[in-house]
């Protein structure tokens, strides 16, 4: 065997290896500002190198089991505080097959009341909005905004439903933090503050999110099963074949993966800005520079308008230079005192995850979030994109960013203000219908996931399974339900 096949060989302790060149705790380590405490905070685990079975994100059966025991036992964002101000503000939150109003109580409270009329079970809502009750269209029963039943036309026919304790709207559990309202079907679920305990300890030690307002909010239907869209998004892997103009400036194969044994539902994701991506020869500072800036004002071409180009010393970390710029230009746009803010916080792709579909962006720079649900069909799902931006010092916050949804046929350059995100954000919607095609493939029948810098997906999928199981446990049902998708042992 020749050095470089034994090179090949997978190493007897899984998922050691990482790639050359400065690690994030490296950039981390000479910042130009003290770092967040919340970011020394790694660890990785191994989750195996088995492969996935592709059937996971094409077939209908285990679509079904995910709607059933996934989706209705997880913590799941179902919109945020501000779209709830007033009394009888409601948002409809779907998921799967379910439907819940997620809703603002005359006392102040926030409830999620299941989307379902208990006569015969029509929608009561369809639309976000405001309201005084919930009436449905069909028959004109009639609930208030606590979910008591108020109003039953001929009620005299019904004198097993009228005031009796299970005519109110069935609930589930709500749970808020930092602007956003979550919410679990579960019977009794897991506290919400258990089950993310390491992003809210990181968060509400480190990254404000409440002192933010909504820029931007969008909903894109996507051609593909919501796991391949959310792992898209999940690693800097895919860097160097979809996304190859932001190489002089991201460092790709050199981003960190944390999982955190103690708090599985919980991981993170950092992908380091400002520096070049070690599949380049090495660049200079000022090309690292130039190429950053290039890209921030959206020049196609790569050139930096005249009066925005500066000059780099030799010997400079690139990235302190573009995030002083990037402190300049906040300051100015959104009237916010950044300058205690870390080059990190500023530049980098902080990306936490709560399982199974919630992921927000640390950082202020890159402050993000994503949400992923499944769509009606193993082949289709919904991906969210807000954007929070630092509130004013003046104390006067924006208005929030409407509403906007985006069909299948729609692009990412179709939503107003998304900006060049746009064009990154479009490349990878490119490459999910070709990946939802792929994996109907019968030449071979599991993805291979990285050992490291894929394994939380590997994880998400083992937790998946978890979910499942223990709902097939719980209906006593044969958990041979699941056999023939299960994620291998290894």
């Amino acid at each position: 065997m020749t050095a470089t096949e034994n090179e090949r060989v997978t190493p007897v302790s899984i998922g050691t290896a990482r790639s050359s060149g400065p690690s994030v705790q490296d950039f981390l380590a000479v910042d130009s500002r003290s770092v967040p405490e919340s970011l020394l905070d790694h660890s990785s685990a191994s989750q195996g190198a088995t492969d996935i079975p592709k059937s996971r994100y094409v077939d209908a059966g285990f679509a079904e089991l995910e709607n059933e025991y996934l989706w209705a036992n997880t913590w799941q964002m179902a919109c945020m505080e501000v779209d709830l101000q007033n009394p009888g503000d409601h948002v409809v939150y779907d998921v799967a097959n379910q439907s819940l109003i997620v809703t603002r109580t005359k006392d102040g409270a926030i409830k999620a009341f299941h989307n379902s009329c208990l006569h015969r079970g029509t929608r009561l809502r369809s639309d976000d909005g405001r309201v005084a009750s919930f009436r449905c269209p069909f028959h004109g029963w009639k609930w208030d905004l606590d979910g008591k039943l108020i109003e039953l036309p001929a009620e005299w026919d019904f004198p097993q439903v009228w005031q009796q304790p299970d005519s109110c709207l069935p609930e589930a559990t709500v749970a808020t933090w930092q602007g956003f309202v979550f919410i679990n079907m579960a019977d009794d679920p897991q506290p919400f503050a258990t089950y993310a305990d390491k992003l809210i300890d990181h968060f509400d030690r480190d990254f404000d999110m409440a002192g933010r307002h909504r820029a931007f909010w969008a909903t894109k239907e996507v051609p593909a099963n919501w796991k391949v869209c959310m792992e898209a998004f999940g690693e800097g892997y895919h860097v160097i074949a979809t996304h190859p103009q932001i190489l002089e400036f991201t460092a790709d194969e050199n981003s960190e993966y944390s999982i955190w044994p103690d708090s599985p539902h919980v991981t993170r994701f950092i992908n380091g800005f400002g520096a070049q991506s070690p599949h380049l020869a090495e660049l200079s500072p000022q090309q690292v520079v130039d190429a950053y800036m290039a890209f921030s004002v959206g020049s196609a071409k790569g050139e930096i308008p005249e009066g925005m180009r500066v000059d780099v010393p030799a010997d400079a970390n690139p990235r302190a230079v573009v995030a002083d710029l990037f402190r300049q230009a906040m300051h100015a746009r959104f009237d916010a005192d950044l300058s205690d803010c870390a080059d990190t916080e500023l530049l980098d792709a902080i990306l936490y995850h709560v399982f199974p579909a919630f992921a927000p962006w640390a950082g202020v720079g890159q402050s993000l979030v994503y949400r992923w649900r499944p769509g009606s069909t193993p082949d289709t799902c919904f991906m969210d994109v807000i954007r929070l931006a630092p509130n004013p010092d003046s104390g006067e916050i924006p208005d929030p960013a409407s509403h906007q949804v985006l069909t299948l046929d729609q692009s990412w350059h179709e939503a107003e203000a998304m900006g060049q995100l746009a064009d990154v954000f479009q490349q990878d919607m490119d490459n999910l219908p070709k990946v939802q095609a792929g994996l109907k493939s019968t030449g071979k029948r599991g993805v291979s996931f990285g050992l490291y810098q894929e394994t939380r997906m590997r994880m998400h999928h083992r937790m998946i399974d978890a979910y499942i199981d223990a709902g097939l446990e719980a209906d006593d049902r044969d958990a041979a339900e699941l056999d023939r998708w299960r994620v291998p042992a290894d």
